[in-house]
């Protein structure tokens, strides 16, 4: 167990003297800049093919044009929905480093074959085979970026460097496009822009197969599993929450999955062209960025679930908007808000369900992306046919003229079943049912939870002496961030005027300091697991005794860094020893307390240890596995008794943390100093460490 008190670095504080951060090592800099050259690429063959399956139409109708933008996108994605565990495997039995290569080589020929052919049916089997190709560069690159890491504490942050990579490039690739329609109309012709956009595509191929070709140290073997798409729709999510998340994240996938459906059509009539074409994706992905980044951590105290239902309501708003306003300016400006929409829609839906502990092809998470990409190509090939069928109308309205053609009528009609399906979503989702929700909002934007009126007056008067006070103990591996948090949640809970007294364990009394010693000292050897576990107990027997009851019995909240439950996961888990024959010796030793609440600080016991900036003591001097069995043990008993616990994720920024803890912590909160307290002693409470 921790020494509660010594200073640990922030999760984002530069790693201690010696220890070589992700970003400077010379191969993942060279690598990860040859992804994004790879990502650009990808993502820039999005609306060059869609563009130039549209030039390949000539003349034909506004139907037919349609539909062959439709058909190139739901090409580049039915792949995804078909093959992908079919590309996993093909990736994990060749060299990584080799599959890189000619994954960026052949996707350079098909493109570059696109323009020389110029025909409807190979620019379709192009958009196919691109979209093949990177079903097995996909998997590599993600693999690659935490491979080229020689150390094993710094890959998870490789690993979310591989998400950017892969994804960061999109709005980029959507802004150049806008450019090259631009140059490519002033300077080539009206038939060539799509053109110079497909050879830059092939450019930036080439690029990346160079640049990875230049980097030697990139480990050949890799294997993991690929989720099948259809496979995980017919196994179920398994939960009903995450049938109802399934349903919202389907509706915001319908918003987006429209407006980049018909949006090269839509832009024509507007007069945008392909630079429009360009403008409304860039203004889409930028939004999706922002919203994914931005919705779990935007207004903490308002529930997640009610966030996401409203998101996928006010993204199929926006997209009623987009459908009728005839303006490009307001239509980029709208499709940005509908992205930031479905952006926070999915990031909350995949918090929601995530358990970064479950084999990647298990995870609910891979459902809702399953729900998505379904969705997308659905929506691909449905809504240009609707825009097809619908045709143009004139419509006569107050005596004016509105002009609707048959992409806004395609828009239209996603919009108004994504408003129905987002209504259901909501209805589902909302856990909050009864509470109004403007109210509610508005007490969210002050960093509040709404208490209806009716309820606040059923609430018995609190006396001015409390019979008994709240206890919140704070849990969690080595280095988590435990001492850290329940400062931060003590300062806080004074500041709002209560009493708190902050302690720890082992060594809170003058006792327990002489077991602390004993039992943290390193010299400390031949002491037996039921010895050590007594020696805890007879700490905690102490500091219940002297502390914790004393502080409760006044009415004051109690926040403790440890409690029971480190014996149960250390000495239970952690030793191997019978949990329920400890759990017995620690309720007769604490009288049977238990907390209010207790935090559990989650990290990686690799990325912990690595925090500590004091020499490990005798418990943080233990194997790897046994502070795996520690971490192991802590999530049993978290989902043993979860309306108990909050599990948080310890590799968050501070401030982030310290929200969430406290929108928890509210719900267990009684009023704060009693009526008449504070003009009596003219101050508030002080906070009392032990």
């Amino acid at each position: 167990m921790t020494r509660t008190g010594a200073p640990r670095p922030h999760p984002a504080a530069p790693p201690p003297p010696g220890v070589t951060s992700h970003s400077s090592i010379g191969p993942l800099r060279r690598l990860r800049f040859a992804l994004s050259l790879s990502g650009l690429g990808l993502w820039l063959a999005v609306p060059a093919l869609s563009a130039m399956a549209m030039t390949l139409t000539g003349d034909d109708d506004a139907a037919t044009r349609a539909q062959a933008v439709g058909g190139v996108l739901a090409s580049m994605l039915l792949p995804a929905v078909l093959l992908a565990p079919l590309g996993g495997m093909l990736a994990a039995r060749a060299d990584r480093r080799l599959m890189l290569i000619i994954a960026d080589v052949l996707r350079l020929v098909v493109v570059v074959t696109v323009p020389l052919v110029n025909t409807l049916p190979w620019t379709f089997a192009a958009a196919f085979l691109v979209a093949c190709l990177s079903l097995v560069w996909t998997p590599a690159a993600r693999a690659a970026l935490p491979a080229v890491v020689p150390d094993e504490d710094l890959r998870a942050a490789a690993r979310r460097s591989a998400t950017r990579v892969l994804f960061g490039p999109a709005p980029v690739a959507a802004l150049l496009f806008a450019v090259l329609a631009l140059i490519a109309g002033g300077t080539l012709g009206r038939d060539s822009r799509a053109d110079l956009a497909l050879y830059v595509t092939a450019a930036a191929f080439l690029a990346s197969a160079a640049a990875v070709a230049m980097i030697r140290e990139i480990p050949a073997t890799w294997s993991a599993p690929v989720p099948a798409p259809l496979k995980s729709i017919f196994q179920g999510p398994g939960t009903a929450a995450a049938r109802g998340i399934g349903i919202a994240v389907a509706a915001a996938s319908l918003t987006a999955g429209a407006v980049v459906a018909v949006a090269r059509v839509h832009t024509g009539g507007l007069d945008g062209g392909d630079a429009g074409y360009g403008s409304v994706l860039a203004g889409l992905t930028v939004g999706l960025g922002f919203g994914a980044f931005l919705g779990p951590r935007a207004l903490v105290p308002f529930s997640r679930r009610r966030l996401l239902g409203l998101a996928v309501v006010a993204a199929a708003l926006a997209l009623i908007v987009i459908a009728l306003v005839q303006n490009l300016v307001v239509v980029v400006f709208m499709t940005g808000f509908l992205g930031m929409f479905a952006g926070a829609a999915w990031s909350n839906g995949i918090a929601a369900l995530t358990d970064p502990d479950a084999p990647e092809d298990t995870r609910p998470s891979a459902y809702l992306r399953s729900v998505a990409l379904v969705t997308a190509v659905v929506v691909f090939a449905a809504v240009p046919l609707i825009a097809g069928a619908a045709g143009s109308h004139r419509l006569e309205l107050g005596g004016g003229v509105y002009d609707i053609d048959g992409s806004g009528i395609g828009l239209l009609v996603a919009a108004v079943l994504a408003l129905l399906t987002s209504l259901v979503a909501y209805r589902r989702l909302d856990d909050r049912r009864g509470i109004p929700l403007v109210p509610d909002l508005r007490a969210a934007l002050r960093g509040e939870i709404y208490t209806p009126p009716e309820q606040a007056a059923a609430l018995p008067q609190r006396p001015a002496r409390r019979e008994r006070g709240v206890f919140i103990a704070f849990e969690g591996g080595e280095g988590a961030g435990k001492t850290t948090q329940a400062r931060l949640a003590a300062i806080w809970l004074r500041d709002h005027g209560y009493d708190v007294v902050t302690t720890h364990e082992p060594g809170a009394t003058k006792i327990g300091m002489r077991l602390r010693a004993m039992l943290l000292d390193r010299d400390t050897t031949g002491l037996s697991d039921r010895a050590e576990t007594l020696l805890y107990a007879a700490d905690r027997a102490d500091h219940v005794a002297n502390v914790i009851k004393p502080a409760m019995d006044r009415g004051a909240i109690v926040v403790s860094d440890r409690y029971v439950d480190s014996s149960l996961a250390y000495q239970g888990f952690g030793r191997q020893q019978a949990v329920e024959d400890i759990a017995r010796v620690n309720a007769w030793a604490t009288g049977g307390l238990v907390p209010d609440l207790t935090v559990l600080m989650e990290v990686p016991p690799q990325t912990g240890l690595r925090r500590l900036s004091a020499p490990a003591d005798r418990i943080e001097s233990e194997s790897q596995d046994f502070h795996e069995r520690v971490r192991a043990g802590f999530r049993a008993l978290a989902e043993a008794d979860p309306d108990r616990y909050l599990i948080v994720d310890a590799g968050r920024p501070q401030g982030e943390l310290s929200r969430e803890i406290q929108y928890r912590i509210r719900e267990i909160l009684p009023d704060p100093v009693p009526a008449g307290t504070e003009d009596a002693t003219s101050t508030f409470p002080a906070i009392r460490d032990f």
